[in-house]
């Protein structure tokens, strides 16, 4: 079968018009890959008949999110190293960093299964989960856990795209099976009056079929790589590559789930319906987090395609356009939330639901305080995929440690007992953590940027 031309070369020309174009296809991907636990929330809230399910998925809304963000964080690694092997111009070395990309999510995504099944009752009861909702939401997250090797692949196979300039196939792939999603959630839910495990079913069967469709179009459809599972192997140089860089990203997303996870169990402590209205506004607020990664990943691989070809003050232009790029973006999507709250809110609540009133009022209180300044979350993720593209992955890692889960953790115990016990003063940690990172991370630039201009003088 004929290959087409599936990659770009962003080494030359212009910058932002480009990684705007490119950003779009990242952004509308994530946003459908939000979809499928979205979708969950919607068909249980309105079709399955069982009052706690959305209250149990709710409760859920951490763990998965911490699922999601140690497999994207794991599969940057690969991104940058591909993105680099690709500035190079090295083909055979590229082959084999796609290669041992996906044998290593391979493997990673095997045993994430394994733990994440075994474990997710002891952590949801770590997480103060309600009595209630407890075996529903285990039930969830182990059918979840069961398809992480199908997600993992995905992203690490949608990694590997985006890092050869394709963002546009990963979002074809995903809107294909974010329709498979919805529709096998419907049908589950409605043909055998299933519940959560109904439209977990959907989620992972969709999972498996972008998983074979990511690894399909490396396969059979990129010009630059002819992948072969002969070929499968594990190249020292690009494993280093891949763990140097792909643990500390994946630490850093984790840190940033574990401490939500800490703030959700703080949240789950009160009423269910505040836990539901935070839940749904977290089903909303999902979608400014992905705008935000996407302006990540687009100043990721733009960052890393030109350090690995040594232009350096590309990489400098790269960052100014990234984070212009992430305040327009998170901006328009963070604000736009805000302001059609009441229509969104109600895609996911039934009108007749007796708390009703109690679910907007907890949602609305999550948006003003988390969503109106998220651009702060957009500028820290635009200055996180600089320094990664430029295999710099400890120091935002660190950055990450301190003020979203040191600053986060110390807030609740030490802080949030002296203030109102009220949701605002729980989510005010967000807004002020983010600016804090977003200093360290300038500072830690301009450190690296005059050290590299003193060793260029050096040289």
């Amino acid at each position: 079968m004929s290959r087409t031309k599936t990659t770009r070369d962003f080494t030359t020309g212009k910058i932002f018009l480009p990684m705007l174009k490119f950003s779009i296809p990242v952004i509308a991907a994530g946003c459908l890959q939000q979809l499928y636990n979205t979708a969950d929330k919607i068909v249980v809230g309105r079709f399955s008949g069982e009052a706690n399910a959305l209250g149990a998925i709710g409760c859920t809304v951490s763990l998965y999110t911490l699922l999601v963000a140690l497999c994207n964080g794991l599969s940057m690694g690969s991104g940058v190293t591909v993105a680099h092997r690709f500035g190079e111009h090295d083909e055979r070395s590229l082959s084999r960093a796609v290669h041992t990309a996906f044998t290593v999510g391979a493997f990673i995504g095997i045993v994430m299964a394994a733990i994440g099944f075994f474990l997710c009752r002891p952590i949801l009861i770590l997480m103060d989960t309600r009595p209630e909702l407890l075996d529903l939401a285990v039930l969830y997250m182990k059918i979840i856990f069961l398809g992480t090797p199908f997600f993992v692949l995905y992203n690490f196979g949608a990694a590997v795209l985006r890092s050869l300039g394709n963002s546009k196939t990963p979002l074809t792939i995903l809107a294909v099976s974010g329709l498979l999603n919805v529709g096998f959630n419907l049908f589950f839910v409605l043909a055998f009056d299933m519940s959560v495990d109904g439209v977990a079913l959907g989620t992972i069967i969709s999972q498996f079929a972008s998983a074979i469709a990511v690894w399909w179009v490396v396969a059979y459809r990129t010009d630059t790589v002819k992948f072969r599972f002969r070929t499968l192997c594990v190249d020292r140089r690009s494993v280093s590559d891949i763990i140097r860089i792909g643990i500390p990203s994946g630490l850093q997303t984790a840190l940033f789930a574990v401490s939500n996870v800490i703030l959700q169990s703080t949240i789950n402590a009160l009423p269910n319906a505040t836990v539901t209205g935070d839940a749904v506004c977290k089903s909303i607020g999902s979608y400014t987090a992905v705008t935000s990664t996407g302006a990540y990943q687009a100043v990721l691989t733009f960052t890393g395609q030109n350090a690995g070809a040594k232009k350096p003050e590309r990489v400098k232009r790269v960052l100014w356009s990234g984070l212009l790029l992430a305040f327009l973006a998170v901006g328009i999507v963070s604000w736009g939330s805000v302001l059609l709250a009441n229509p969104l809110i109600a895609l996911f609540v039934d009108p007749a639901h007796p708390e009703l009133a109690t679910i907007y009022a907890a949602a609305k209180e999550r948006m003003h305080i988390v969503l109106l300044p998220y651009v702060l979350g957009g500028f820290m993720d635009a200055l996180t995929g600089h320094l990664r593209g430029r295999k710099y992955s400890f120091a935002p890692m660190m950055t990450t440690f301190f003020f979203a889960c040191i600053f986060r953790v110390l807030w609740l115990f030490f802080v949030y007992p002296h203030l109102t016990q009220c949701l605002t003063n729980i989510y005010l940690c967000y807004p002020i953590s983010w600016t804090f990172n977003i200093v360290a991370q300038l500072t830690i630039v301009f450190i690296i940027n005059r050290r590299e201009r003193r060793a260029a003088r050096i040289a």
